[in-house]
C-alpha cells in the first residue's frame, strides 16, 4: 500500500485529492504531501508522523543527539541523513525517505569508518526533511561551538546549573532544570580543551593548574556565574552555578507551603529575638524562602542585615554581605554586623562549631536570626547543633522553629513545589531537649502535639495532585 492509499484510508484526504495525486504516479506521495503542507493544517512535523505510521517505524523529533568521530556529514546532510544516537550494538537514524537507497548506501559507507558504529544494527526513524537540515546545521555550528553559544543557550533554558563532563573520546555538556541534568549536547574530546580553558580564564583560574580543584566566578548579561572545576581521569570537570540576583523572588504564598504554614511563619517573622533554621540537602530552596519571608518585613522599620556564601537574590531594603575567601568569612563578618544595630540577620549556612555559637549568641542579645543547616530533617538540626557543642538549655531557649524541606517537580507544569515539615519549639519541646531527650522522644512528643511530618505533606500534596509518587520516594527513602 502506497503512503497516498495510506492517507486516502485513513480519510485524511478525500476522493478527489486522491484521484488527482495518483496522475502524478511515482511522485504522488510527494505531490500530496506538499498539498497537504500547504492547506495550512498540517506541517512538516504532522507529515513525518503520518510517515512513521505508515512505515511501522518510530518518529524522532531530534531534541537531542549525538555526533560522532569519522562520519562524513557533508555528503548525509545532501542525502538527508542523520545518525543521531548510538547505545550498545546499535546505531539509531533519522530518515525522511526510507526508500532513498542512495541515503542508505553512503549511511552505511560512513558509519563503516567510525569506530563506534562499525557492525552496529541500524534502526531506522522517521523525521521531517526541514527537522534534519536543521540539525545538520547545528552540528556544523559545534564546530565552532564557544562558551558564548553554550551561556546563550542556557539562558534560554534557565537551568540552575551547567555542567561540563570529559569521557574518553567525548565531553558532554548538560543543564539542570528543575533539579534534574538534561543533555544538551555531546562533542568530541577534541574540541574539550579550547572550551574549558575560555571558561576557567573567564573565571580568573589558573589554566596550567589541571590537578587541583579551583573556583572563580564572572558576570554575564546581569548573571553571577560561579565556576567549579575538579578533576577526573578524563580531564577537568567544570560546573558553572548560575544566579540571577535581579531575579524576582517568588511570593512565599507561592513556593508550596499550606496555609497554616504560612500564617505561623509569619507569625514568627514578628519575632523580636529567636533563632529561625531551615535544614535540607544543598538545592532544597532553604535560601529562596527565607528570602520569601524577609520580603514580608517591614524593612524600612527593621535593620535586616546578611552574610552570605554566595548572594542568590538582591532584597530591596535589606543590607547583604558576601563571603569573601581571605577578606571576610562567617566569624569576620558576624562580629562586624553584630556592631552595625541590626534587628533582623541571615547566616547563610551553619557549618562550624564557631558560626552556630555566633548564631545563638545573636538571637540571646536581641536579634530575629535565620539561618541554613544541613541534616535530613527538622529533628537532625538539634543534633547537628549539639554536635557543635551548643547546650541543650542553649537549643530550647534560643530556636523558635525548625523547618525541613525539599523541591519536588510540579505534576501537570513546569517547575517545582516545596515539601515541608515544621517543628515549633514549645514548652513540652524545650523541657524535653533540655533533659537530652533523643530524636525518638522528641518525635513523639511533636506528633502528639499535631506535628505534620514532611512525609505528611508529601502525602498530602500526591492527593491534591500536585506531585506524582514516583517523585518523592527517594525523598521518603532517606527520612
Amino acid at each position: 500500500m502506497s503512503f497516498l492509499r495510506f492517507l486516502y484510508e485513513k480519510k485524511i484526504i478525500n476522493n478527489d485529492l486522491y484521484e488527482l495525486a495518483l496522475e502524478k504516479d511515482s511522485k504522488a506521495d510527494s505531490y500530496i504531501s506538499k498539498i497537504l503542507i500547504s492547506t495550512g493544517d498540517f506541517s512538516e512535523e504532522d507529515i513525518a508522523k503520518l510517515r512513521s505510521e505508515y512505515l511501522g517505524l518510530n518518529y524522532t523529533t531530534l531534541d537531542e543527539i549525538e555526533t560522532f568521530n569519522n562520519i562524513n556529514y557533508k555528503d548525509l546532510e545532501d542525502l538527508s541523513i542523520l545518525p543521531f544516537k548510538s547505545s550498545l550494538n546499535q546505531v539509531y537514524v533519522a530518515i525522511s525517505d526510507q526508500n532513498d537507497i542512495v541515503a542508505k548506501n553512503a549511511l552505511n559507507y560512513s558509519l563503516s569508518l567510525c569506530e563506534k558504529t562499525q557492525n552496529s544494527e541500524v534502526i531506522y526513524y522517521v523525521a521531517s526533511k526541514e527537522k534534519i537540515k536543521q540539525k545538520f546545521r547545528e552540528i556544523n555550528d559545534e564546530k565552532e561551538l564557544t562558551v558564548d553559544k553554550i551561556l546563550y543557550t542556557a539562558f534560554t533554558k534557565q537551568p540552575s546549573d551547567i555542567h561540563i563532563t570529559p569521557y574518553e573520546g567525548t565531553f558532554t555538556i548538560q543543564f539542570r532544570i528543575d533539579g534534574e541534568l538534561h543533555d544538551y549536547k555531546t562533542l568530541d574530546a577534541k574540541n574539550f580543551d579550547a572550551i574549558r580553558n575560555s571558561i576557567k580564564v573567564l573565571a580568573k583560574l589558573d589554566i596550567s593548574e589541571t590537578r587541583r580543584p579551583q573556583s572563580g566566578s564572572f558576570r554575564r548579561d546581569n548573571l553571577d556565574l560561579r565556576v567549579s572545576t575538579h578533576p577526573t581521569v578524563y580531564g577537568e570537570n567544570l560546573v558553572i552555578r548560575i544566579l540571577n540576583k535581579d531575579k524576582s523572588l517568588i511570593s512565599i504564598d507561592k513556593i508550596g507551603f499550606d496555609g497554616y504554614q504560612i500564617e505561623y511563619l509569619k507569625r514568627a517573622c514578628s519575632f523580636i529575638n529567636g533563632l529561625v533554621i531551615f535544614c535540607g540537602p544543598t538545592g532544597s530552596g532553604k535560601t529562596t524562602s527565607i528570602y520569601s519571608l524577609i520580603e514580608t518585613m517591614d524593612k524600612k522599620s527593621r535593620n535586616i542585615m546578611t552574610l552570605e556564601d554566595s548572594i542568590e537574590y538582591k532584597i530591596s531594603n535589606v543590607k547583604q554581605t558576601e563571603i569573601i575567601p581571605g577578606i571576610i568569612d562567617f566569624a569576620i563578618g558576624m562580629k562586624s554586623i553584630l556592631r552595625q544595630d541590626p534587628d533582623v540577620i541571615l547566616i547563610g549556612e551553619i557549618r562550624d562549631e564557631e558560626t552556630a555559637k555566633m548564631a545563638i549568641r545573636a538571637s540571646m542579645t536581641g536579634h530575629l536570626v535565620f539561618t541554613t543547616l544541613h541534616s535530613n530533617d527538622s529533628f537532625g538540626a538539634i543534633s547537628r547543633l549539639r554536635e557543635f557543642n551548643i547546650s541543650n538549655s542553649l537549643i530550647a531557649e534560643n530556636i523558635i522553629s525548625i523547618i525541613s524541606q525539599r523541591l519536588v517537580k510540579k505534576k501537570e507544569k513546569k517547575g517545582r513545589v516545596i515539601v515541608s515539615e515544621i517543628l515549633k519549639i514549645d514548652n513540652n519541646m524545650r523541657s524535653l531537649i533540655i533533659n537530652n531527650s533523643n530524636k525518638s522522644e522528641i518525635k513523639k512528643q511533636a506528633i502528639a502535639s499535631g506535628f505534620q511530618s514532611l512525609e505528611d505533606d508529601c502525602k498530602t500534596k500526591i492527593k491534591k495532585n500536585m506531585i506524582k509518587e514516583s517523585d518523592v520516594q527517594n525523598i521518603l527513602r532517606h527520612l
